[in-house]
């Protein structure tokens, strides 16, 4: 089975959204055992995306897009859909009742949504106004979705999946497993995993860095294999495999910081509150989270965490000494069980010599107990380098409460 993904709007050919649904949608399709064979970005303009739409239906089985249903001028794919398969348009007075319920003002705009494609199927919004259309003819067979992620999402979930399944069973299931890896790079993994793979051939896997942090996707129909390349990478790798319905190290730390009844805060300078944004990202944060001191000017670590001005003009804001004592300020400003502190040279101004860009040091720490402090570098772009400082001490972190292992150094020696 052939399946294509179109992502459509001129907004996403020059760059002003990032296109998620893509990923979202392969990403949820791999799970089922789906494999996508292509993705394709079309313009709004009516000859592209007729012209494209048609070249994908020509050579997939499935095609599903996103995006151009909406009731504005720039929205035509419904239109465009079907001339493809030549049809007219119909009222559906049902799908206007239902709609005028929830827009009670927006009658023109219901009227618009409410005039559907004679051959299509409706795929319910239950989000937002425009419904989603599924036609198919000669075993061709076409979705089309809102692009707007937070209506497409779970109409995928609730209705275009169940319908892909029953329209297109899989003859054979696989088995899919995900393993998530803090503090481990690439190249570290990539040859285990390839001599894993000959030995166990019948098993996919595919390896997904991420800044600081990355995954590992296994697939196989045979279960068995599935199990022994798993539990070999956990055997060697089991200090740094979290578990996280998310896939981020966040959702780990919370679990156990719930399960544990402790109480976390931060202190960030060159990260600049991010480490505190990725922990609140979750509900249920406010749980075990206190909150994060946001000190980037040396005048702000004295006055809030009492870090010496001695300190600062000996040892510099990016030191040791340093995020020792704004550790310290920490936990005498706070009930704090544990905390992280940090401060380091983002970039891409202001390195030196003895202290690069990159350059990050940070102290982990536990109420009542010797801190662990470490340096390590962080490399690409400013925003590249927090959010790897970011994820790598929550993956610090992680392991020194849920292994027992101290903070630094990362990997061992």
């Amino acid at each position: 089975m052939i399946i294509e993904i179109i992502s459509i709007g001129d907004e996403l050919l020059k760059g002003r959204i990032v296109n998620t649904n893509a990923a979202f949608l392969c990403s949820h399709l791999q799970k089922k055992g789906y494999a996508v064979s292509r993705q394709t970005t079309l313009s709004d303009q009516p000859e592209l995306l007729k012209s494209g739409l048609k070249e994908a239906i020509a050579r997939s089985d499935l095609v599903i897009s996103t995006g151009g249903l909406g009731p504005t001028l720039d929205d035509r794919t419904r239109e465009i859909a079907a001339e493809i398969y030549a049809c007219d348009f119909h009222f559906d007075q049902k799908l206007a009742d239902e709609l005028l319920i929830r827009y009670p003002n927006r009658y023109d705009a219901v009227k618009d949504q409410a005039r559907l494609p004679t051959k299509a199927r409706i795929v319910l919004n239950r989000v937002g106004s425009a419904p989603g259309l599924f036609f198919s003819e000669k075993g061709k067979s076409l979705i089309l979705m809102p692009g707007v992620p937070k209506e497409m999402e779970p109409m995928f979930l609730e209705q275009a999946l169940p319908l892909i399944e029953k329209n297109w069973p899989l003859k054979e299931k696989k088995v899919i497993s995900h393993l998530n890896f803090c503090l481990v790079y690439e190249s570290l993994l990539d040859p285990h995993l390839r001599e894993l793979s000959g030995r166990f051939p019948e098993v996919e896997a595919g390896i997904y860095p991420a800044h600081g942090h990355l995954s590992v996707l296994l697939l196989s129909s045979k279960a068995d294999q599935l199990a022994a390349f798993e539990k070999e990478m956990r055997q060697r790798f089991g200090n740094y495999i979290y578990s996280s319905p998310s896939g981020r190290i966040e959702d780990a730390l919370q679990d156990w910081f719930v399960k544990n009844k402790k109480k976390l805060a931060f202190a960030e300078s060159c990260t600049g509150g991010t480490i505190a944004s990725h922990a609140t990202s979750i509900p249920g944060a406010s749980d075990y989270f206190l909150g994060s001191f946001v000190v980037y000017s040396n005048e702000m670590k004295e006055q809030i965490l009492g870090v010496s001005k001695q300190t600062l003009q000996t040892k510099g804001a990016v030191s040791e000494e340093t995020v020792r004592e704004m550790l310290e300020g920490v936990f005498k400003r706070t009930s704090a069980d544990y905390a992280i502190a940090v401060s380091g040279i983002a970039g891409p101004t202001g390195g030196t010599a003895e202290k690069p860009v990159g350059t990050v040091w940070a102290a982990i720490g536990e109420r009542g107990n010797p801190a662990d402090v470490g340096k390590f570098m962080s490399f690409g772009s400013r925003q590249t380098i927090i959010l790897s400082a970011t994820n790598q001490l929550l993956g610090a972190l992680w392991r020194k409460v849920e292994k027992g292992i101290p903070a630094f150094p990362f990997l061992p020696a």
